[in-house]
């Protein structure tokens, strides 16, 4: 077996949405009842191998989307062929197809191209006439004969004989020399000229270039010029801000943030600096201590004097004091090894030391008051110039604080307003250029939508001289049809006789002959067309003609003929005549055996399943065909819809 399905997923493909079937080797029954979906899961696995293109005449391509699910139209089909897994995956919404090896896991680069060789070249209407296999439609008797010798026209089984064609070709020469003379050719050249030109227009007029934008420029320019006098106002409320804040800063004497943020430390270290001042003079120790530094050193002078007068009776004399008097002092000059020396050098350092220390602290006092009058005179002065009054408080340093950081504030934002006042400029700047853009395009498009005009006039004219030749047309296509029906009759007539003279009529008569004995069961064992197309029935004893066999012996016909064609087709003449088994495709029976009796049914289904080794798919709505197997305990995959 060369080819078989595995098992196939439908994403959205008619009433099927997120479906999945699995089919096995040898015979598949599918059984559904009417509208369970049969005939569309059988046109599925058609499209996955052929597409939806168009079939039979009619576009397919939207016929199965679902309405509910339009965007999932697509779905795969997994296969195994020669051996290998095989999966195809088809989007009927893009029209694309790709083909997976699973097997040896890449992907294959050209699948159409695939497909065709997997399906050893077998197209789509040689798919429908042979391995897939109906029943015949028609329900009268009459109606199954002619559909059963066009079937018969259709695999050029025409057998061994020969027709006369010759007259009816004549016949057919002389009657498209006829209609030849009725057709008009310059109206059809001239309907095809205007036809064209018509197009040419309308892909011309449908240019963007022609797109009618005059209301989107119009609100454009509406919407620049809204923004102009938004930027404009604000542009004049920023330039009475910056010009007040100037002024501020012009009336202050101070020219940047550098010089107010220096004024307002100078006047807070000179309040802190008076503060400090004032605090100090209050204070007691400002007189104690230089006071006390003062006797201090008075009293170390006055000692030094007394151990000088102790140790020394000259000085004592001069200063009129008494031995008695120095007692203490004389005893310890006595016991000192120098003498009056180291006391009297000690007391005179001691008088120098407090001597200083109370001339720096009265220097300080004297110093401080200055400073105090000098801060108090430049706070002042400070404090009338930007707030108005020179009384030193903290109410007032915190006017004045508050003051200095107001003009730092100003400072700032004026800054700030300079670079919003230049970028409102350059905004409205920019505004005024959109402008005068969208004023150009608005001309432009003036102009676009005056030569539209005049082209749709145009196509307007042209429109009503094709629809003036249309009656014209109308003949010359009537005349054409039955032109293209005679040459139609003249090419079918010629094949037919060259396909009589051919091997194929002979190996498919004889293929064919061979599967009505099997599926009658000898009953009978081939058939014969004579000129005319009048089909007879082979019997070991006479002909029979086909008028006078059941509708369902004329199934069995159809069925051996579809088969025969299908083998043919698929194995070659060579193989099949030689019995070698190499079939390629699953067969596909669609309701194929509704006419069947259960003897009939029967012998098909033994008679099929045992010259098909390969894959069958059986589409039913009956169940006897799986009573009839599993009577026989023959291996069946059964599914139900």
């Amino acid at each position: 077996m060369i080819m078989r399905f595995i098992d196939i997923h439908i994403e959205g493909f008619g009433k099927f949405h997120k479906f999945d079937l699995k089919l096995k080797d040898g015979m598949n029954i599918i059984y559904g009842h009417n509208e369970a979906g049969k005939s569309t899961l059988h046109s599925f696995l058609q499209a996955m191998l052929y597409g939806l293109g168009r079939r039979s005449g009619k576009q397919l391509s939207k016929k199965y989307q679902s309405w509910e699910y339009p965007d999932d139209y697509s779905g795969t089909l997994r296969i195994e062929h020669l051996g290998k897994i095989y999966l195809i995956s088809r989007d009927f919404n893009l029209d694309s197809l790709s083909i997976r090896n699973e097997t040896d896991r890449t992907d294959v680069e050209n699948p159409e191209t695939w497909l065709n060789q997997m399906l050893d070249g077998i197209s789509e209407t040689a798919f429908e006439n042979t391995v897939s296999i109906g029943q015949l439609r028609s329900a009268t008797s009459r109606g199954m004969i002619n559909e059963l010798k066009s079937c018969i026209r259709n695999l050029n089984s025409t057998g061994d004989m020969s027709l006369d064609s010759s007259s009816a070709l004549r016949i057919l020469d002389r009657q498209k020399e006829h209609l030849q003379t009725k057709i008009v050719p310059d109206a059809a050249k001239t309907y095809a000229q205007l036809i064209g030109e018509i197009r040419n227009i309308e892909r011309d007029i449908q240019q963007p270039e022609y797109e009618n934008q005059l209301r989107k420029y119009q609100n454009l320019r509406t919407e620049v010029r809204t923004e102009q006098v938004d930027r404009q106002t604000k542009k004049e409320e920023m330039l009475q801000k910056v010009a007040a804040q100037e002024a501020t800063l012009l009336q202050s004497g101070l020219k940047d943030d550098v010089e107010i943020q220096n004024t307002l430390d100078r006047g807070l270290n000179l309040y802190e600096s008076c503060k400090e001042e004032t605090e100090r003079r209050s204070q007691p120790s400002r007189i104690i201590i230089p006071s006390a530094f003062m006797a201090l050193a008075l009293l170390s002078i006055v000692t030094d004097m007394l151990f000088a007068a102790a140790g020394s009776q000259g000085f004592a004399s001069a200063f009129h004091i008494t031995p008695e008097k120095l007692s203490f002092f004389k005893g310890i000059v006595d016991n000192s090894t120098l003498g009056a020396t180291v006391p009297v050098a000690v007391c005179t350092f001691f008088f120098v030391l407090f001597f200083m220390l109370g001339s720096l602290a009265l220097h300080n006092n004297v110093n401080g008051g200055k400073n105090l009058t000098r801060s108090t005179r430049e706070l002042g002065e400070l404090l009338t110039r930007y707030i108005g009054f020179s009384d030193i408080n903290d109410d007032a340093v915190n006017s004045f604080q508050t003051h200095m950081e107001e003009l730092l504030k100003v400072y700032n934002e004026l800054d700030t307003n300079r670079a919003q006042l230049e970028a409102l400029t350059l905004e409205i700047q920019g505004l005024n250029d959109n402008e005068r853009k969208y004023d150009v395009a608005l001309q432009k498009q003036n102009e676009k939508q005056t030569e539209l005009e005049g082209k749709l006039q145009h196509l307007v004219n042209v429109k009503n001289r094709a629809e003036m030749l249309k009656h014209t047309i109308s003949e010359n296509d009537a005349v054409a049809e039955e032109i293209d029906a005679i040459n139609l009759a003249y090419e079918t007539m010629t094949e037919l006789e060259t396909s009589i003279k051919q091997s194929f009529g002979h190996y498919l008569n004889k293929e064919a002959g061979d599967l009505i004995s099997g599926i009658t069961g000898g009953v009978y064992d081939s058939m014969w067309i004579d000129q005319n197309l009048e089909i007879y029935m082979n019997t070991p004893t006479k002909l029979v003609p086909i008028e006078d066999v059941s509708s369902g012996t004329m199934d069995q016909i159809y069925l051996a003929l579809r088969l025969a064609a299908s083998r043919l087709m698929q194995n070659g003449k060579l193989a099949v005549h030689s019995k070698i088994e190499t079939d390629r495709l699953p067969l596909i029976f669609d309701d194929s055996f509704a006419m069947y009796d259960e003897k009939r049914l029967n012998s098909a289904l033994h008679f099929i399943m045992d010259i098909h080794k390969g894959q069958i798919l059986l589409f039913t709505c009956h169940t006897r065909e799986k009573r009839i197997l599993k009577d026989a305990n023959d291996d069946f995959n059964f599914i139900e819809l």
